[in-house]
C-alpha cells in the first residue's frame, strides 16, 4: 500500500528503542509492560545492540523506499550482504549480533503481550461480572425490558451449554512455560494467583525476560503438555465459578422461589491431551488410563478442598449440615484413595501380566469404595442446599453442584481421537473387506455387511486382560473406553473424534464397536472434516448416515449430532480464507439437513479446531472477530431460523493457546467474551456477500483453485523443503516430520508430508504467509470494482480481507527471495568475483558448485514468481481500498515490520557464515558410506546436529593421548600429535557452526513472537 512506505521512516523515528514506552513505568496505572521496555532501555549491556538495531532499521527503510527507483534490488539481500561484510571485516562481532537478536526478541515479547491484551480486551473482574450480568439479564427479562420470562424458559437456557472450550496439545509450545507466564503477568498486571503485580515483581519478571534465551523448554514430553493443559483448565474452572455465581445471582433476583432448583451449565470444558492417538504410537493404553486417573485424582482433591471450605464457615447451630458435609467429604476422600492407588499402578507398576491381574482383581474388589457416578454427590448437595440458612452459602453450594454436574470426575470432559484408517483396519476382516471402503463395486456390499452386524451385535463383557492382549488399535481404544466408563466415570459423555473421515462407512464402523463394547449411550461419535474432499462431502456423508436406521436411531437417542472441522489442515489444502468459506458452507448445510430430516430437538455440535495463528484460523483483529470468522453470524442465523439447537466448540492449542488463561483476569475475560458471543442477541445479518451468489462462488472457486494448484505444485514442495523443519525447535511431544529424518537428498514430492503446524511455521520463517496472504489478489482482481463495492457493505468480506491484509503486513516476498538466493550459484559467483584471487573467493567458488548440485533454486524461484504475480494483484486491491477511504481497516506497524526484517537479515547472514564454514571442513575418507559431500549437503539443508555429530566423530579431540611405550625392539622419539587431534577445527569450525545454528533457531522464536503465534 502506497501510504505505508511514505510514513515508514517517520513512524520508526518516533518509536526508537531509546524512547519506546520508556517513560511509563507505573504498573498500577499503566500496566506492567512499560517496566519491561524500561528494563531493556536501561540496560548498558544492550546499548550498542540497540544502536545497531536503529542503524539497521534506518538503512532498511532507505533501501525499501528506493525500490521504485531500483526495482531489481532486494533490501533484505543487500542488508544481509552488508552485515556479512561488516562481520568479516571485524566491524561487528558474533556477540553483538547475538545481543541484537535478544534486543529485538524482547521487543517482540513486549509487543506480543500488548497485542494479546488488546486482542482479548482484558477487563477487571468487576467489569466482567457486569458484562455477564447484562447478558444473563436477557435470559430472564423479555425484549420489552419489563416482563420476566417464565422460569422454565430461563432454566432451559441456563442449563444448556451452547459454547465449549477444548484444550489441545498441538505443538505450539514455542516458549518455555516460565516465559509464557512472565509475559502474561506483565501484560495483565496480575500475578498467576490473581494479585496485583507489584513494581518489584514486574522488575523481576522483566529482568528474567531480558536475560533468558527465548526458546521452548527442552525435550517437551506428553507429561509436560498434560501438566500445562491441566493448569489452563483449572484457570478456566475458576472463571466458570464466577460465571455460575453471577448466573445464580440473576436467578435469585428474578425467581426468588425457584432459583435453588437451577444447575447452570452454559459452557463446557474438554481436553484431548493424552487421548489423541491419531498418528501416535508412543501412547499406550496404560498411558491413556493413567492420564485419565490423574485428572480424576486432581479433581477429587479440588472437590475435597471445596467441601472443607464450606465446613470452615459453618456456625455451631448448623450441626445437621456439618454432619452432612462431613459425610460428603469422607466419601470423596475414600474415592480419592482408590483413584490414587490405581493411578500409581497404571503409572508404571503393572509391568507384568501377573501384576496386571492382581491390579484388575483389586479394582473389581474396590467396587463399593470407588466413585464412578456423581449422582450420589449431587443428591447430598441438594440436601445441603435445603439445610443452608444463608443465601450466600446456598449460592456457593449451588455453584459447587453446577461444577460437579459439568465436569464429573475429571478436570474436563474427554475427547479421544483416532484415524479413520485405524477403524477400517479393525473392521476389515470382520466383514471381509478388500481395499478401501469406497472402492467402486464394493462400497455398497461393505455397508450392507456392516448394517447386518449392527442389527445383530450384542454387547460383550471384557476385562483388562482382553485389553492388554488386543493388538488392533481401534478395538483396543473402544475396550479402554469401556473400562474407563465402568471404573472411572459412568456419567459424563466422551467425544470420539475420527480424523480423515471421508465416508459414512467410517462412522458406522465406530458405531458398531460402540455397541459391541456397550458404550454407545455415552459416546458421541464425531467425524473430522478437514480436507477439501471431506468438506465437500461432509454434508452428504451426514445426510447418508441420517438415512441409515442405526445411525439415525443413535443420534436421536443421544440427542446430538457431532462433527469436527479442521481450520489448520483445511487452510493448508485450500488456503485459509477459502477454508473458512468451505467450513461455513458446511455449517449452514448441517442446519438445513437436521431440520429437513425432522430431527426435532437434536442438537448440532460443531467443534471448529483451529489455532492461535492466522494460518490456522485465528482472526488477528480481536477475539470477537475470531469467533465471527469461525462461526459466522450468517451461519448461526440459519440455526436460529430453523430452530435447530447449536453448540459451538473452539480449541485453544498448546502453549500459545494457554497464554489466554495464564492469569485469572485473562481467563475470565476470555470466557466472558465467548459467552457474550454465544448467547448475545444477534440481529439477522443482511450481508450482500451471501446474496450475490454468482460472484461469491466464483471468488471461492478461484481462491480454492489457487491453493489446490499450489499444493500439487512440486515447486511449492521445493520451497517448503528449502530448510524443512530444521529452522524450528521441537515445540511439542509430537514429531513434526511425517517420515523423513533428513532433508537433503529427499524429494519431498508433496507438502502433505509436513504436518499443518510446521507447514505454517515454515512459511512464517521464510517470510511469506502464503496460505493466508496469497490467492486473494488473483480471486478479486477479476472484478475489482465489484469487490470494493462488496467490501463497503459486507461484514463477512471485510473480515476475510482483514485476514489477508494482516498476513500480508507480516510478509514480504523480498525475504523468501533472499533465502532462495543462498541456493543460486550466480549469487556466490558474484561474491567470488568481488574478492577474486583470495582464499575467501575460492570458498565462494566452491560453494557455488555445491549449491548448483542441489538443483532446487529454479523451482523455488518459479513458485515465488507465482506468489509475486498474485501479490501485485493484491496490492492493487489494497491500493484500491485505500483510495476508497478504507486505510483505517488495514494494520500497519512500522517497527514490528522492520524488526521482522532485521531478524531475517541476521539469520541470512548467519546462514552465509555456516555455508562458508562447510567449505573449510578438511577432507576425510568415506566413513560408513558418509562423505564430506554428505556433510556439506547436511549443512546447506541446516541439518546441523546431524552434521556436527558426524564431524565430531570423524575429527575427535584426543585429550592426554598416551603412546604405547612397550618394547618393540627398536627406539622411538616420535611425539607429533598434529594428525591425531582436531582441536583447531572444533574451535574454528564446529563450535561456531553450533552457535550460529542455535542463534538461527532463537531468531525463529523472535519471528513467531513478532507475528503472534507459532505456526
Amino acid at each position: 500500500m502506497k501510504a505505508q512506505k511514505q510514513t515508514e521512516k517517520a513512524t520508526e523515528a518516533n518509536t526508537t528503542s531509546a524512547t519506546r514506552m520508556a517513560t511509563a513505568t507505573n504498573p498500577a496505572t499503566m500496566g506492567a509492560l512499560p517496566v519491561l521496555n524500561s528494563t531493556l532501555v536501561g540496560s548498558d549491556r544492550y546499548a550498542r545492540a540497540r544502536e545497531l538495531r536503529d542503524e539497521m532499521a534506518e538503512r532498511l527503510i532507505d533501501l525499501r523506499q528506493n525500490m521504485q527507483e531500483r526495482p531489481l534490488s532486494n533490501p533484505v539481500m543487500e542488508m544481509a550482504h552488508d552485515i556479512s561484510e561488516r562481520l568479516h571485516d571485524g566491524d561487528l562481532s558474533a556477540e553483538l549480533l547475538e545481543q541484537l537478536v535478544q534486543v529485538v526478541s524482547v521487543e517482540a515479547i513486549a509487543d506480543r503481550a500488548e497485542r494479546t491484551m488488546n486482542y482479548l480486551g482484558v477487563r477487571e473482574e468487576a467489569d466482567n461480572r457486569k458484562a455477564l450480568t447484562e447478558l444473563l439479564e436477557t435470559f430472564a427479562v423479555a425484549e420489552d425490558g419489563k416482563s420476566v420470562r417464565p422460569f422454565e424458559d430461563f432454566a432451559r437456557k441456563l442449563e444448556r451449554a451452547a459454547q465449549g472450550i477444548v484444550v489441545t496439545a498441538h505443538p505450539t509450545f514455542g516458549l518455555s512455560e516460565k516465559l509464557y507466564q512472565a509475559m502474561a503477568q506483565l501484560a495483565s498486571n496480575q500475578t498467576l494467583d490473581g494479585e496485583v503485580l507489584e513494581q518489584a515483581k514486574a522488575e523481576e519478571l522483566s529482568r528474567f525476560i531480558l536475560e533468558s534465551e527465548h526458546k521452548p523448554d527442552a525435550s517437551i514430553t506428553l507429561l509436560d503438555e498434560h501438566a500445562q493443559a491441566q493448569k489452563a483448565l483449572v484457570s478456566l474452572q475458576n472463571s466458570l465459578r464466577v460465571v455460575y455465581d453471577v448466573a445464580l445471582g440473576v436467578a435469585a433476583k428474578h425467581y426468588p422461589d425457584q432459583w435453588t432448583r437451577l444447575t447452570p451449565r452454559l459452557l463446557t470444558l474438554a481436553s484431548w491431551v493424552g487421548y489423541d492417538l491419531d498418528g501416535r504410537t508412543d501412547i499406550t493404553w496404560a498411558n491413556t488410563l493413567h492420564t485419565r486417573l490423574k485428572v480424576q485424582v486432581a479433581q477429587l482433591k479440588a472437590y475435597i478442598d471445596r467441601v472443607g471450605g464450606f465446613q470452615s464457615v459453618l456456625s455451631g447451630d448448623q450441626q445437621e449440615l456439618k454432619d452432612l458435609l462431613a459425610l460428603l467429604r469422607s466419601r470423596l476422600v475414600l474415592a480419592l484413595r482408590v483413584a490414587e492407588r490405581e493411578c500409581d499402578c497404571f503409572g508404571g507398576a503393572c509391568s507384568s501380566s501377573e501384576e496386571l491381574r492382581e491390579t484388575s482383581r483389586r479394582i473389581v474388589e474396590d467396587e463399593n469404595e470407588r466413585l464412578v457416578d456423581t449422582s450420589e454427590i449431587l443428591q447430598q448437595l441438594d440436601r445441603a442446599v435445603a439445610l443452608a440458612r444463608k443465601d450466600d452459602l446456598v449460592r456457593q453450594l449451588l455453584v459447587f453442584k453446577a461444577e460437579i454436574a459439568n465436569y464429573g470426575l475429571a478436570v474436563s470432559h474427554m475427547h479421544m481421537r483416532l484415524n479413520a484408517a485405524q477403524l477400517h483396519n479393525a473392521i476389515r476382516k470382520t466383514i471381509g473387506m478388500e481395499g478401501d471402503p469406497d472402492d467402486t463395486g464394493r462400497s455398497r456390499t461393505n455397508v450392507t455387511r456392516l448394517n447386518e452386524l449392527l442389527s445383530t451385535v450384542k454387547p460383550v463383557r471384557i476385562n483388562f486382560g482382553d485389553l492388554a492382549a488386543e493388538n488392533t488399535s481401534a478395538k483396543r481404544t473402544f475396550m479402554l473406553l469401556a473400562q474407563m466408563i465402568k471404573y472411572v466415570d459412568s456419567t459424563q459423555p466422551i467425544r470420539f473424534l475420527i480424523a480423515e473421515c471421508e465416508t459414512p462407512f467410517t462412522l458406522l464402523s465406530a458405531l458398531y464397536y460402540a455397541r459391541l463394547f456397550g458404550i454407545e449411550d455415552l459416546l458421541d461419535i464425531s467425524p473430522l472434516f478437514e480436507t477439501g474432499l471431506a468438506l465437500q462431502r461432509g454434508a452428504g456423508i451426514i445426510g447418508d448416515l441420517l438415512k441409515n436406521e442405526h445411525y439415525r436411531a443413535y443420534v436421536q437417542k443421544r440427542g446430538r449430532l457431532c462433527i469436527q472441522t479442521g481450520f489448520s489442515d483445511a487452510g493448508r489444502y485450500l488456503g485459509q480464507v477459502a477454508a473458512s468459506l468451505a467450513i461455513e458452507r458446511l455449517h449452514i448445510k448441517l442446519a438445513k439437513l437436521v431440520h429437513d430430516e425432522g430431527l426435532e430437538g437434536v442438537e448440532v455440535v460443531i467443534f471448529d479446531t483451529h489455532g492461535e495463528s492466522m494460518g490456522r484460523g485465528a482472526h488477528p483483529r480481536s477475539l470477537e472477530d475470531r469467533l465471527k470468522y469461525l462461526s459466522s453470524p450468517q451461519a448461526r442465523s440459519h440455526y436460529e431460523e430453523l430452530s435447530v439447537p447449536l453448540k459451538h466448540e473452539i480449541s485453544f492449542q498448546g502453549g500459545d493457546g494457554y497464554l489466554m488463561f495464564q492469569t485469572p483476569k485473562m481467563a475470565l475475560t476470555t470466557v466472558t467474551r465467548l459467552l457474550c458471543y454465544a448467547y448475545g442477541r444477534q440481529e439477522k445479518p443482511n450481508d450482500p456477500f451471501y446474496e450475490d451468489t454468482s460472484y461469491s462462488l466464483d471468488f471461492f472457486l478461484t481462491l480454492k483453485g489457487f491453493h489446490e494448484n499450489a499444493m500439487e505444485n512440486r515447486d511449492y514442495a521445493a520451497l517448503l523443503s528449502t530448510f524443512g523443519t530444521n529452522l524450528l525447535y521441537q515445540t511439542g511431544s509430537r514429531k513434526s516430520k511425517r517420515q523423513h529424518e533428513r532433508q537433503h537428498g529427499v524429494d519431498v514430492a508433496h507438502p502433505s508430508q509436513i504436518r499443518a503446524i510446521p507447514h505454517n511455521a515454515i512459511l512464517q520463517q521464510l517470510g511469506y504467509m502464503a496460505n493466508t496472504a496469497s490467492g486473494f489478489g488473483s480471486a478479486v482482481s477479476r472484478d475489482l470494482d465489484r469487490f470494493i463495492s462488496l467490501y463497503r457493505s459486507s461484514d463477512r468480506v471485510r473480515r476475510l480481507m482483514d485476514m489477508v491484509s494482516f498476513a500480508k503486513g507480516f510478509s514480504s516476498l523480498n525475504t523468501p527471495d533472499a533465502y532462495a538466493a543462498l541456493f543460486d550459484p550466480r549469487h556466490w559467483l558474484m561474491k567470488a568475483y568481488a574478492v577474486k584471487g583470495t582464499e575467501r573467493g575460492d570458498e565462494f567458488l566452491r560453494l557455488s558448485t555445491h549449491v548448483a548440485e542441489l538443483e532446487n533454486y529454479e523451482g523455488i524461484k518459479r513458485m515465488l514468481r507465482i506468489f509475486r504475480e498474485d501479490a501485485i494483484r493484491l496490492h492493487q486491491v489494497l491500493d484500491g481500498l485505500e483510495a476508497d477511504g478504507q486505510e483505517a481497516h488495514f494494520p500497519f506497524h512500522a517497527r514490528r515490520r522492520i524488526n521482522l526484517l532485521i531478524l531475517h537479515v541476521v539469520r541470512i547472514c548467519l546462514m552465509q557464515q555456516m555455508f562458508l564454514s562447510s567449505m573449510r571442513i578438511p577432507q576425510f575418507a568415506v566413513n560408513n558410506d558418509f562423505t564430506k559431500e554428505d556433510v556439506v549437503k547436511d549443512i546447506l539443508a541446516l541439518e546441523i546436529p546431524a552434521a556436527l555429530e558426524e564431524l565430531r566423530t570423524t575429527f575427535p579431540i584426543l585429550d592426554d593421548v598416551q603412546l604405547d611405550q612397550g618394547d618393540y625392539g627398536e627406539p622411538s622419539d616420535y611425539h607429533d600429535e598434529s594428525n591425531r587431534d582436531y582441536r583447531i577445527e572444533h574451535e574454528r569450525i564446529f563450535a561456531p557452526l553450533e552457535e550460529q545454528y542455535e542463534l538461527c533457531r532463537r531468531i525463529t522464536v523472535g519471528i513467531s513472537n513478532c507475528i503472534g503465534a507459532h505456526g
